[in-house]
């Protein structure tokens, strides 16, 4: 079966229909190779006129491609960073092809080296390809979309403060806040659907390119850099095909993912496109369950105690990660848990000193202090929560990262372990809190 036709497949098992996107004309920057050639065609595929903004010839030959495959493809020279050239574009698509249905803020490019040795006119260029471009754009095309309440609006993203691509990482967080606010602005019933689209490590020319010049910055070898496994579902790099038709997903679903920073992952794997290892059921169940009957037995300090031990492994297993996945752990665990490791460990060493004290508290009837340790542990009660969820979601993360089975089901236990320490935890706390509160029936308090 031939590439094309092993594409149609892989998005009809997406829930896609040829010519679903019948009379949309989609506007692709940067679209001559990468992710924008592979989406080009996934979108012609679909049934869209596809736009080829793209500054080098390679557009050409994607327009080529698509046309000899049934679809409907045109390539128009463009430099994004040059204001005139997008005019001129704007000028050309509704005379000869339509209103714009779908922009997809594609084009980038990536400048490497330290922040003090990068020349001040890369980080222009960048600003100029990476983010100002899209501001033009959608200035250009927008107020037709919401004339018409019809339209798709897409920003490519990608990692905030990556170490030795500065202008990039700025320039696309300046990106992913702008398509931010963007939706924000036109809400749910403007009919124009705006999203943020984070694609992964994806194998495209840009990314080889610039990891010959990364990989030894980041004190790694180039297959080393390119083969680390970062993609749930992918040893390495995860193929720009399938990248595209996750984001054509998106592109035809957009209505679910305004405002939100979407990923080609979800789809895919609610496909069955994506494989990941779960051999693990059953193997260890009697361990943790086992281990779980000695957590609830704890009291609240005694499962402190135990959460600091776990933080202090995570930490360390942070740690021993190389740079780049060391980076990406860190910013993902501040996200999903509010607070970094070492912000955490801080702070479950505080609640230990706060939980002796309220029990000397409790004994002294102090009712000052133990107003002030009680709101602490309302606090720290909430965020507890957030933690439970990211070790919960780190078990289906370790499905994706860990193929061998006897390592993943050890893992899993080590995880559930940690989840059920921390609920454990918060429901301790919220017995003290009870407590408390019951010994002063008369104190006003809001949990």
């Amino acid at each position: 079966m031939e590439e094309f036709e092993m594409r149609y497949e892989k998005m009809k098992s997406m829930g896609l229909s040829r010519n679903e996107l019948s009379g949309k004309v989609a506007l692709i920057t940067g679209a001559g190779r990468g992710i924008g050639k592979e989406l080009a065609k996934a979108l012609a595929w679909l049934g869209a006129k596809v736009i080829i903004a793209e500054i080098s010839e390679s557009g050409a030959e994607v327009e080529e491609e698509i046309c000899s495959k049934g679809g409907t493809a045109f390539y128009f020279q463009t430099d994004v960073s040059d204001e005139k050239s997008i005019k001129e574009l704007a000028e050309k698509i509704p005379k000869e092809f339509g209103k714009v249905n779908i922009l997809v803020n594609n084009a980038t490019i990536v400048k490497t080296g330290s922040i003090l040795d990068t020349p001040l006119e890369d980080w222009d260029e960048s600003w100029k390809v990476n983010a100002r471009a899209a501001i033009l754009l959608v200035r250009t095309f927008l107020p037709d979309m919401v004339e018409r309440k019809d339209g798709v609006i897409v920003m490519m993203t990608s990692e905030e403060g990556m170490p030795y691509v500065a202008p990039y990482s700025a320039s696309k967080a300046a990106l992913n806040s702008f398509g931010l606010s963007l939706a924000a602005e036109l809400g749910e019933d403007s009919g124009v659907s705006v999203f943020i689209f984070a694609p992964g490590m994806v194998d495209t020319p840009g990314i080889r390119n610039a990891a010959q010049e990364l990989a030894p910055l980041y004190g790694m070898a180039y297959d080393e850099f390119i083969n680390q496994s970062v993609n749930p579902g992918y040893n390495g790099l995860m193929p720009a095909e399938d990248c595209a038709a996750g984001l054509a997903y998106c592109i035809a679903h957009a209505k679910d993912y305004h405002g939100q920073v979407a990923d080609p992952f979800g789809p895919l794997a609610k496909a069955g496109l994506l494989t990941f290892s779960t051999q693990s059921e059953g193997k260890h169940t009697n361990d943790i369950l086992h281990r779980d009957e000695a957590v609830s037995e704890k009291t609240a300090l005694e499962l402190a105690e135990e959460l600091k031990k776990i933080m202090e492994d995570v930490e360390r297993e942070t740690n021993e990660l190389n740079r780049f996945a060391r980076m990406w752990v860190r910013r993902i665990f501040r996200q999903r848990t509010g607070m970094g490791i070492k912000e955490w460990l801080e702070a479950i060493e505080k609640l230990i000193s706060e939980l002796e004290e309220l029990d000397m508290v409790i004994k002294t009837h102090d009712d000052v202090k133990d107003e002030r340790i009680r709101a602490k542990l309302l606090w720290i009660t909430s965020h507890l929560e957030k933690l439970a969820d990211n070790f919960k979601q780190n078990m289906k993360d370790v499905e994706a990262f860990i193929k061998d089975p006897d390592a993943l089901a050890n893992a899993l236990e080590v995880l559930a372990y940690r989840e059920n320490t921390t609920r454990s935890l918060v429901a301790a706390l919220n017995k003290k809190l009870a407590e408390v509160k019951t010994r002063n029936p008369s104190d006003v308090w809001h949990s």
